[in-house]
């Protein structure tokens, strides 16, 4: 069998053999192709039809987003060369809030976490609906009629894939129920500052609607944009960054079941084991 060709290969035969890396992720590789389009390179092992299926959410997104004032993904075409699954996007405007946050000055930068955190809540306001909580990309056997169903579902098929050390803690995770939602909406779930891209103070963009997006509740969009912003992972966002994120918590009296969604984003990440950043994160919950 012949080896896959590497990245560098790929965009020669895009006709871009020097394009710059915009980002890195576990699933993907980003490059700028010319200023307005980027290839997304899956890692090796990513197949035509996922990635066919996140280009038809990507529009779905869009098209229920049309009344946001921030851009979704824009997936213009999906490829195969030599088994290497990518796909051309659309360039969005502005800086990921990680980079911006290393240099906003105060003023600024409380209003750009104050956008962030407001951004995260209206992603719920985005049109998509489905009959059952779960994923939005494959994980069939993982949807439910009810929110702890999923939750507990989602945990449970973690116990295989996390560490020895960490399956006595996913386990009692996945015991525990949170609040069911009065509605479904749309949860990204991977909403961070690395993730969303701004403009000044703005929120231009959120990047990233994959494999983590579901149907569930709302509120859990916002714990997870206060829980993301961690050290271990969000380690250009300081300490007041984190206080003014947890009074925005508090201020819609959402603070009650934030330690507990937090326990089951660990666990839900847990997982994650090329990440060390992420899993660092997670023993920390999980462990402490």
């Amino acid at each position: 069998m012949l080896p896959l060709p590497s990245d560098r290969e790929i965009l020669a035969r895009l006709g871009h053999p020097d394009a710059p890396l915009l980002g890195s992720g576990g699933e993907a590789q980003v490059y700028a192709l010319d200023p307005g389009r980027v290839a997304r390179i899956m890692r090796p092992g990513a197949d035509l039809a996922t990635a066919t299926a996140r280009q038809d959410l990507s529009r779905e997104i869009a098209a229920g987003a049309r009344h946001l004032p921030f851009l979704t993904p824009r997936i213009a075409e999906v490829l195969e060369i030599d088994g290497r699954v990518l796909a051309i996007e659309a360039l969005l405007p502005g800086a990921p809030v990680a980079q911006l946050l290393l240099r906003a000055a105060e003023g600024e930068r409380r209003a750009l976490m104050a956008d962030y955190l407001e951004t995260a809540s209206a992603i719920s306001t985005i049109g998509v609906e489905r009959p059952a909580f779960g994923p939005l990309l494959g994980g069939e056997k993982l949807q439910a009629s009810s929110w702890n169903g999923f939750l507990r579902a989602r945990l449970l098929e973690n116990l295989s894939a996390c560490p020895n050390d960490l399956r006595t803690a996913v386990e009692a995770a996945a015991g525990t129920a949170l609040p069911e939602p009065e509605s479904a909406a749309l949860v990204h779930l991977d909403y961070f500052p690395a993730n969303v891209l701004a403009e000044g103070s703005r929120i231009s963009a959120v990047l990233d609607f994959g494999p983590s997006a579901l149907i569930g509740d709302a509120r859990m969009e916002a714990w997870s944009a206060v829980a993301y912003l961690d050290p271990e992972l969000s380690p250009a966002a300081t300490e007041a960054d984190r206080a003014q994120a947890m009074d925005w918590l508090a201020a819609r009296d959402l603070v009650a079941s934030y330690a507990p969604a937090k326990r089951w984003l660990a666990a839900y990440w847990s997982f994650a084991t090329d990440d060390a950043a992420l899993m660092a994160w997670c023993r920390r919950i999980l462990l402490s």
